[in-house]
């Protein structure tokens, strides 16, 4: 067989395989993967609104105590860290120097009371001869030399009087002083609260020119908690405290279970440049002071109600970059992804303000298989442990009641 020949059988051959191949019917497509899910059917209902912010606590009343007279400390009356009461002793200074210095001006109060009762009797004795010789002088029954000589001397003795009288105010003041500062050898709480550690000790000089911060106390109850909302959230907020109170619960970082609950009590007057936010602050009741100064805190704002707010569980919403979506279920079964808006969140419950309505059914658990068009089957096995968490939490989703498959339209 030439080489030409052989060419044409080969062709030959290779055309009859090809007819045979396109006579065979088409393959049918793959189908499509089912993805095991939880769906659960968003519901309508009035939630509160409730703006969370960070926030720390402060004290109400803090106090830097202080040793106002120099000397040497004496003792310290109370443990670092005691609870105490307005005017309990805390620390005692060394009275002894403070002690004689009132002595001494106790003295010279003395001294200077002696005096004026000297000079009044002499400006009395004065006064009398004026006034007896004056019409004697007028007759001149007493020379005029005489009476000028008994004018200048009730002069004098009214000049004695006065700076006797001047004597006795400076030396009051003396009194006043010194038994002021042998009372500040005396330290006492200015208000009831909790001492810090303290600053100095037993033996050491302490006051001015020396250590002067002795301790701090800290009242405990009620406490602040301040946050700084932005500024752009201000308009909102103004117009409900202009109705009226607004009440705000306390979360203690990093322990949710321990709260507190306050209300609003100030407003800062400025904006902060550098941040656009405004100081806030809340006042609350801290009876067991678990809440302590400087505690990082959640400060819940409630903001009042909102209507018709669709609800579904956090555990829906997928965030990607800024935005959140959620995987609605249609009617042939297939999922399709939608951007929504969160409006307020509640326990593991998110109210959704755009994108979903009341009564669409949106898969709650098993997102992270999903696609545009994926097609889903419920997860029976867990279906009923899903409706239980979800009504226990906020009674507003309601869970699948039958599996959705290929095809199916629930």
């Amino acid at each position: 067989m030439t080489t030409t020949n052989r060419i044409t059988n080969f062709l030959l051959v290779m055309g009859a395989a090809s007819v045979a191949s396109c006579a065979k019917p088409p393959g049918l497509p793959p189908k499509p993967t089912e993805v095991t899910v939880q769906t659960v059917v968003a519901q309508a209902r009035t939630v509160k609104r409730v703006q969370l912010f960070p926030g720390t606590t402060a004290s109400v009343h803090p106090v830097k105590i202080s040793a106002r007279v120099t000397g040497f400390l004496e003792q310290a009356h109370v443990a670092d860290g005691a609870v105490v009461k307005a005017g309990d002793l805390l620390y005692t200074i060394d009275q002894q120097p403070f002690q004689a210095t009132l002595d001494q001006a106790k003295g010279t109060l003395a001294q200077a009371n002696a005096q004026v009762l000297g000079s009044r009797a002499a400006r009395d004795l004065s006064q009398r001869d004026v006034d007896r010789n004056r019409a004697l002088a007028d007759s001149g029954a007493v020379s005029k030399q005489s009476f000028d000589q008994m004018t200048s001397k009730l002069e004098q003795a009214d000049a004695q009087l006065s700076a006797a009288q001047a004597a006795v105010v400076t030396a009051t003041a003396q009194v006043e002083t010194a038994t002021l500062n042998l009372s500040y050898c005396k330290v006492t709480a200015p208000a009831a609260g909790l001492l810090g550690k303290s600053l100095a000790f037993q033996g050491q000089m302490v006051g001015p020119g020396y250590t002067v911060e002795l301790n701090d106390l800290v009242q405990l109850d009620p406490m602040w908690a301040e946050f700084s909302p932005s500024a752009t959230q201000w308009p909102e907020i103004s117009a409900i405290l202009a109705k009226g109170d607004i009440l705000a619960r306390i979360g203690y970082g990093g322990a949710p279970s321990i709260q507190a609950e306050g209300k609003v009590s100030f407003t800062a007057n400025q904006v902060d440049k550098s941040t656009s936010t405004l100081m806030m602050r809340v006042t609350f009741t801290n009876p067991g002071a678990i809440f302590r100064p400087g505690t990082f805190v959640d400060v819940s704002l409630d903001l009042g109600e909102i209507p018709n707010v669709v609800m579904i569980p956090t555990s829906a919403l997928v965030a990607r970059e800024t935005d959140f979506f959620v995987w609605r279920v249609k009617g042939d079964g297939s999922v399709e992804n939608v951007r929504v808006k969160a409006a307020t969140r509640e326990e593991n419950l998110v109210g959704i303000s755009s994108g979903l309505s009341a009564g669409d059914r949106i898969v709650a658990v098993g997102t992270q298989k999903l696609r545009d068009g994926s097609k889903i089957v419920e997860d029976k096995n867990a279906a009923s442990t899903a409706a239980a968490a979800v009504t226990s939490s906020a009674e507003a989703v309601t869970t699948a009641a039958a599996s959705v498959k290929i095809g199916e339209t629930k």
